[in-house]
């Protein structure tokens, strides 16, 4: 079918983005497959526990996707990059090392060699760079206040 403009978050509003079936079948349980249908948005809201709705105002809650979500879910076991299997503890790590994570750079060459599959893996259906990136900043952030006591 013609992919429609996403639907606004029925819970907070966010316009979100759109999510294609192959990201639903890998990330919705099969009981909710079906209510949610092929029409779907993810929304981005960070504070908004829904993952994804579709233009009938059915939601797909934090919890109810098979893996825990980068935007929703702060925890450190929770994946930045799905593809690669990078986790939030894992940038800390680094951080905490070496003050400069190379996972960017790993999960760009893995981009580069064609082995990443982010429509499929990601729940918001897209590249975690972005995601990366930010979670890059909070942990510094995080990171350098307890370095100083």
């Amino acid at each position: 079918g013609i992919a429609s403009a996403s639907c606004p978050c029925p819970v907070c509003g966010n316009a979100g983005r759109k999510v294609t079936a192959v990201t639903l079948d890998h990330h919705v349980p099969a009981q909710l497959r079906a209510a949610i249908g092929d029409d779907a948005t993810f929304c981005l809201n960070p504070a908004c526990e829904v993952v994804y709705c579709n233009p009938a105002g059915f939601v797909i809650r934090k919890g109810q996707t098979l893996l825990a979500v980068t935007q929703k879910d702060p925890g450190d076991e929770v994946r930045v990059c799905y593809c690669f299997d990078f986790t939030r503890g894992d940038l800390r790590g680094e951080l905490a090392q070496r003050g400069k994570p190379d996972i960017p750079d790993q999960i760009k060459k893995g981009i580069a060699d064609g082995r990443c599959d982010c429509e499929r893996k990601n729940p918001q259906g897209a590249c975690c760079l972005g995601n990366v990136a930010a979670a890059i900043k909070t942990i510094s952030k995080e990171v350098n206040s307890h370095a100083k006591g």
